[in-house]
């Protein structure tokens, strides 16, 4: 099994399942995870060692963690750095962190060369599938990718305007990345190997040309408001993402499905896959996809339910609904375009809804008045008290992970912020 992912991790709740923790599948053979943290806004830098413990299965998995590197802007400056981490707003950055790689609970660089850091997760990569091949056991693979998340490192940018160069040479390097480990993968376990691709979120529009096109999710309502609606925002520019699932013998090939499926569905498929089980204590959102994988349904959720992520309203609060085609908004409001300009936040008691299958752009909501309004309106509001509902009543812990002093990513235990190398 191989996921390649973008993905930001920083400490589980302790009643946190994660894919190790189930028994069959921590005894089925070796593991190992590449993961891009994700700092928060308090005096340390989470997901250090024992985060990652915690996320990985307390020691049951090897792998990487590197700390968010679009926070790192100031970390090849060549001095030492105040203890105090400071955040400066202008330039949505963390000024003074020296960002880590681990390997396993190891710093083995501070701040991360990332200019080589895709070369380094190819190796380390394939090594891992030869190592694991030759053991005759099954795996897990989960590489969480850098790309294509500013600032776009690379070693060999293209020709062209200078965004444009940065950015199609990061997408040339992640293209090579992933094929290293799939022809590593053919090479080894062709037959008996999963490899599934996916993102986490659109273009990032606040920077400009390094941020990705959304296609034809441009979320024109929102863009006539104001401000953007990509990463950051429940609009379809801001969460639809690519996918792609490779199993030879398995998977039809060169056949796109239109299942409305989500990454939160990699962890039931992998799970069922495994001929494991997942947890009877609690709901999961996520289903087994693997028909849909193997061409023998078209049919995926019928609903989902897209909180908020920073742009507007109450964060994590669920404020779009996902219903078959439509799509129900209750808060609206613009991320920070490339211009600076941020939308309105609007509250809608009546949502905005919109048929997907006709308006993928997202740019005329239904008319409240009309009898297709009138006719989903119910159901949405259905469905939002029925997840409302579960929520309210879900297995819910949380951890703490602030007062553990081997969280501060430093190699000085003396320095929250610091650096173990010369540059």
């Amino acid at each position: 099994m191989l996921l390649l992912q973008h993905i930001k991790v920083c400490g589980f709740p302790r009643s946190r399942f994660h894919l190790l923790a189930l028994p069959r599948l921590s005894a089925h053979g070796p593991a190992w995870s590449s993961q891009w943290g994700h700092p928060q806004l308090c005096s340390h830098v989470c997901g250090g060692p024992s985060a990652q413990r915690d996320h990985l299965g307390r020691g049951a998995a090897r792998g990487w963690i590197h700390h968010r590197h679009d926070r790192q802007m100031a970390s090849w400056a060549p001095w030492l750095l105040s203890p105090q981490l400071s955040w400066n707003p202008e330039r949505a950055c963390y000024v003074d962190v020296a960002l880590p790689l681990y390997e396993n609970l190891t710093i083995v660089e501070q701040p991360v060369n990332l200019s080589s850091l895709a070369q380094k997760y190819a190796e380390k990569a394939t090594q891992f599938i030869q190592h694991a091949s030759a053991s005759g056991r099954p795996f897990l693979l989960y590489v969480g990718l850098a790309h294509m998340h500013v600032p776009l490192s690379v070693t060999r940018p293209s020709a062209g305007p200078p965004g444009r160069r940065l950015y199609a040479a990061g997408l040339r390097e992640m293209d090579s990345l992933v094929g290293q480990i799939k022809d590593k993968v053919d090479r080894t376990a062709k037959g008996n190997t999963f490899l599934w691709f996916t993102g986490d979120n659109g273009p990032w529009a606040q920077k400009c040309e390094l941020a990705g096109s959304m296609g034809p999710y441009t979320g024109l309502w929102q863009t006539r408001q104001g401000g953007s609606p990509a990463k950051q925002t429940t609009w379809e520019g801001g969460h639809r993402v690519p996918a792609l699932a490779y199993w030879p013998g398995r998977i039809p090939v060169n056949v796109t499905s239109t299942a409305l499926l989500s990454v939160l569905d990699i962890f039931p498929t992998v799970v069922a896959l495994a001929q494991a089980s997942l947890p009877p204590d609690r709901h999961f959102d996520g289903l087994d996809a693997s028909e849909v994988l193997f061409g023998r349904l078209q049919t995926g959720h019928r609903v989902l339910f897209h909180p908020n992520s920073g742009a507007a309203g109450e964060y994590g609060g669920l404020q779009t609904v996902r219903l078959e085609q439509y799509k129900a908004f209750y808060v609206t409001g613009g991320a920070k375009a490339c211009d600076g300009s941020v939308g309105p936040e609007q509250h809608h008691e009546l949502p905005l809804i919109f048929n997907l299958e006709d308006d993928v752009a997202e740019g005329v909501p239904l008319e409240r008045g009309g009898t297709e309004y009138q006719a989903v309106l119910p159901m949405v509001r259905k469905v939002l008290a029925d997840v409302l509902q579960d929520v309210s009543e879900d297995n819910v812990s949380s951890a703490d992970y602030t007062q553990d002093p081997s969280v501060a990513p430093c190699c000085n235990p003396y320095q929250i912020a610091c650096r173990c190398q010369t540059v």
